[in-house]
């Protein structure tokens, strides 16, 4: 039995006939060209939108009044970062009081106000006098270059060597009993001369030109001025604000001057709960100091 052979040459009818091209892929990409231009033309059509915000048209301090001449508009991308988002309404950004020193050209943003003015008084540069406080100027000579973010200590000296006042308001403790000169007789004693550390950590409120206007309570602002009535020699020192408080009323003559201590190194740094309270003055029912001496 003869094999049957299937021959798979096409005929002349197929070979002339010319397939049909499928058109998907090219209507495929055609679509997606369209696509991409007309999202590229919608982009750029909404990054060219804008609108008007509100910005401070000049400086101004923390806590005061805006008023109408304060504000002015510009006009920016409405597409931009949320840092930027600011207020359109001048409407409601006059009246307000700002909650902190504003510049000219700053962009309006709603941390900036406020709708109450300070209850407190409030200095050029932002600080705010604490509640039940008052500012003591006190001259910038004496402590030497200081900023607004200091603290500072308070010191007096008295060249009479009258121990009494710096020891007003504790018993003098032993091995700090003040120190005597020769004494001319035995019934007259002279006395060293002696410095005293009085407030400690003070904070700095303000500086204007000479002048640094200290924080404190007013038993400390009145002993101090009551120092200042009897002629005490006044002196300041810069110090941290992290830093710990010293003793008040902490008194040293030069012949009590310990050389272990004298050479020690700075203690370590305790924690502190609220760097802000002011400190407090032992024996605050005490006489005033440089009041009449016993």
């Amino acid at each position: 039995m003869a094999a049957t052979t299937t021959s798979t040459t096409p005929t002349l009818s197929q070979a002339l006939t010319r397939k049909r091209a499928n058109p998907l892929p090219a209507l495929l990409l055609a679509l997606g060209l369209i696509a991409a231009v007309s999202f590229a033309v919608l982009g750029y059509l909404e990054s060219q939108k804008t609108e008007t915000v509100v910005i401070f048209a000049r400086a101004v301090p923390y806590g005061q009044q805006i008023t109408a001449e304060d504000v002015g508009t510009v006009t920016v991308a409405l597409h931009r970062p949320s840092q930027l988002a600011g207020l359109t309404d001048p409407a409601a950004v006059v009246g307000q009081y700002a909650a902190r020193n504003v510049g000219q050209d700053d962009l309006v943003q709603p941390t900036m106000l406020m709708t109450a003015p300070p209850t407190q008084p409030v200095y050029a540069n932002g600080a705010q006098l604490s509640v039940n406080m008052v500012p003591v100027p006190f001259s910038v000579a004496a402590l030497g270059p200081v900023t607004d973010h200091d603290r500072v200590n308070i010191g007096f000296s008295d060249a009479t060597g009258d121990a009494s006042l710096c020891d007003a308001a504790k018993t003098a403790a032993a091995s700090a009993e003040p120190t005597a000169l020769s004494p001319a007789t035995a019934d007259t004693p002279t006395l060293r001369p002696y410095a005293c550390r009085f407030l400690s950590s003070v904070r700095v409120l303000w500086l204007d030109g000479g002048i640094a206007y200290l924080e404190m309570t007013p038993y400390q602002a009145q002993a101090l001025w009551a120092m200042q009535a009897a002629g005490v020699q006044l002196w300041g020192e810069r110090y941290g604000i992290a830093s710990d408080p010293l003793p008040a009323f902490e008194r040293l003559d030069f012949g009590q001057v310990n050389p272990e201590e004298l050479l020690a190194p700075a203690p370590t740094p305790l924690p502190r709960t609220d760097p802000l309270v002011p400190p407090s003055i032992p024996g605050a029912n005490a006489p005033i100091l440089g009041g009449a001496r016993p």
